[in-house]
């Protein structure tokens, strides 16, 4: 194995020990909330404890930074790989997709902290609009033909999917 085949498994590997994890968990936990909510509703007691919900919440933005950032770790191999490949290391081209990474990270990180409507929508866009650019560069392979078995475009979707939640919490 070399170098680059390490890099490669990044990815996988952060998703598998990371995400995976966390989807159970969080999935786990909105169904203890489900499930409070409706007893609460029906009798007015629940054995299950109240923190079930803003666990819930908590996790579910732990999880939006995790599918977002494993996202950009998923586009910056390619990328980067076509930029050393094809020697552009000091081209506007790459130092427009180093600002572009910047600036998806740090429009994600002011949508953790946005607590107006107007900004969480305004971050959300930025984020949103971030990773569609970065994932429209050359050297991501975006399999066109066959969208709907790509895993670039379930990859995009489930992490814009996943910072539209993080943006309708209140």
């Amino acid at each position: 194995m070399v170098i680059t085949d390490l890099l490669r498994l990044i990815h996988p590997a952060l998703a598998v020990i990371i995400v995976f994890p966390l989807i159970g968990t969080a999935v786990n936990l909105a169904s203890q909330s489900r499930q409070r909510r409706l007893q609460t509703a029906n009798k007015g007691k629940s054995k299950i404890p109240p923190v079930a919900g803003p666990e819930h919440r908590c996790l579910g933005e732990l999880l939006t930074g995790a599918v977002v950032g494993l996202t950009l770790l998923g586009l910056a191999y390619p990328i980067a790989k076509n930029i050393i490949k094809k020697q552009l290391c000091f081209s506007p081209t790459t130092v427009f997709i180093i600002l572009m990474f910047i600036a998806t990270v740090a429009s994600l990180a002011f949508l953790f902290k946005a607590k107006k409507k107007l900004w969480r929508g305004t971050f959300a866009t930025l984020t949103g609009m971030g990773l569609l650019v970065i994932g429209a560069q050359y050297g991501v392979y975006h399999r066109n033909n066959e969208w709907y078995w790509s895993h670039y475009y379930y990859g995009i979707i489930a992490a814009l999917l996943m910072i539209l939640s993080l943006a309708i919490i209140p």
